[in-house]
């Protein structure tokens, strides 16, 4: 009876504890048939992808890497190895120009994939992020702070309710403009600027995608509703 009973606390706590992370998916270009199994042994689920917008969210439970299917073959088509100190993360796809062997027995991948951390800790509200992804060398203002852009991920700036941003690059000594627009943000809400390498080659204005929505998990804040007079009395 011991022995049985120690069997049964060994085997409890030899279980693993099975890591699970929370995510959303954005593409500049669409993608269709693309998804992923939410844990072992279950059917894959199709991704949404939204073309102005993070998808909706998505669990998964298992270990890492996170591998993308296309739905229709069952071949792999991307991987994401999330780190573990992420539970809301965000998953940028674009679409590998020369698709190479992933060998393994994964098949071919077609998307890389970048990993952000989304969680509020790192993108709070009132807050704009840039990703430059461009491969230019970028540097210029948001509202009247001053940026240089690094590649990738750069830190979230404080911007309130709205951010102007202009940024510029320099070719053979001479300064161009690459990106200038302004940024609307609800009360709520953070923003995420995704800057892409110009559509022409030999162009400097880059391409871009901006995200505005709240943090997972935050309540979204009504705006307040407009006081109404009191109606006059009648006549007499």
């Amino acid at each position: 009876m011991i022995c049985g009973l120690l069997f049964c606390v060994a085997s409890a706590v030899a279980q693993p504890v099975i890591p699970s992370v929370r995510f959303s998916v954005f593409s500049p270009k669409p993608i269709k048939d693309v998804g992923f199994a939410p844990r072992a042994g279950v059917a894959p689920q199709t991704l949404a992808f939204a073309p102005t917008a993070r998808s909706p969210r998505y669990e998964f439970r298992g270990p890492m890497p996170l591998r993308f299917v296309d739905v229709t073959s069952g071949v792999v088509v991307a991987e994401a190895a999330i780190p573990a100190g992420i539970r809301d993360a965000l998953l940028l796809f674009s679409l590998i120009e020369t698709p190479a062997s992933a060998g393994k027995g994964t098949g071919t991948l077609r998307y890389q994939v970048a990993v952000l951390d989304d969680s509020a800790a790192r993108l709070p509200p009132g807050s704009l992020s840039i990703v430059n992804l461009s491969g230019l060398a970028l540097s210029g203002t948001v509202n009247k702070e001053k940026v240089a852009l690094q590649p990738g991920l750069n830190s979230p700036l404080a911007v309130g309710r709205a951010a102007k941003v202009a940024l510029t690059t320099t070719f053979k000594g001479r300064t161009y403009q690459s990106y200038a627009a302004t940024a609307a943000l609800g009360r709520s809400d953070r923003a995420l600027l995704i800057l892409f390498p110009p559509f022409y080659a030999g162009a400097l204005e880059v391409q871009s995608r901006l995200l505005i929505d709240p943090p997972p998990g935050t309540a979204v804040v009504a705006p307040a509703a407009k006081a109404v007079p009191p109606a006059a009395p009648p006549k007499r």
